[in-house]
């Protein structure tokens, strides 16, 4: 086995790389070059610090990562790691893995944080004999924008001034240059805040502060008047939220739950 940087290999073998190595994962990831470039980029990912393993000069699999700053300290995310099917039982997801710890080590990184498909048991108890512990369970839901017969809110955009993040926040639903902020007002009394992003394929709430939850519906009905019947996206929340259940009592319907887990890098 030995392992290369992501950066050594053409956009097209990296796509077909992780299309064979994800094929028969537990929910659809199939990508596209276009896709997967936009996954890289969107989400911090580095070609220079993600591994590929290959077996007989063969690619074998893949460890996407990145790193970025969070709260004064470097963190970094694992954002996908499969074997090809064929060189599975070979230990190579461990040493990916134990190869991605060394570089963070080497690179001060004081976090590595991940999520796994919550059945994904085999791949659980690895996180686990790395030293990955759980944070929190999440879902993952999608559905396509309605009326629900609510009072709008009024959405004021947030810039400029910082926005105190939920330590506990999953690496894609963090600030960044691709997200919206939003302060929610309904009555002259603010309900909390959103961050958000809007694209060509629709709407993705990435951080709900709300201090009433019922008021979730308010906020979609705000959407739909501005957007109509665009697909949604509710990305990677928890699971005991309370708008969790009201959203899925209303036409949203549930992709996939995870397991956030997360391990100490480097404590000072």
């Amino acid at each position: 086995m030995k392992l290369l940087h992501l950066s050594a290999f053409t956009r097209e073998e990296q796509v077909v790389l992780w299309n064979e190595a994800f094929a028969d994962y537990l929910v659809p990831a199939t990508m596209t070059e276009a896709s997967f470039k936009a996954r890289m980029e969107s989400l911090f990912l580095s070609g220079e610090e993600s591994l590929v393993a290959t077996m007989i000069s063969e690619p074998a699999g893949i460890a996407l990562t990145g790193t970025r700053a969070f709260q004064s300290k470097k963190i970094a995310w694992i954002g996908g790691i499969a074997i090809v099917p064929k060189f599975r039982k070979n230990g190579l997801a461990r040493q990916l893995m134990e190869a991605l710890i060394s570089d963070y080590g080497q690179q001060g990184v004081a976090e590595s944080w991940l999520e796994v498909i919550a059945n994904n048991h085999p791949a659980i108890r690895l996180y686990e004999s790395l030293g990955y512990e759980k944070i929190n369970d999440l879902t993952f839901l999608k559905g396509d924008l309605q009326n629900y017969d609510k009072a709008e809110v009024t959405l004021t955009s947030i810039t400029g001034e910082p926005i105190s993040e939920d330590p506990n926040t999953p690496w894609q639903n963090l600030i960044s240059e691709q997200t919206k902020a939003a302060s929610i007002w309904q009555n002259n009394q603010n309900l909390g805040h959103i961050i958000y992003r809007i694209s060509d394929n629709g709407l993705t709430l990435l951080q709900l502060n709300l201090q009433d939850d019922d008021k979730i519906l308010n906020v979609l009905q705000t959407f739909f008047n501005q957007f109509g019947a665009i697909p949604c996206i509710i990305s990677n929340q928890e699971i005991s939220r309370p708008f969790i259940a009201i959203c899925m009592q209303n036409a949203f319907t549930e992709v996939a739950q995870q397991m956030q887990m997360r391990r100490t890098i480097h404590s000072w």
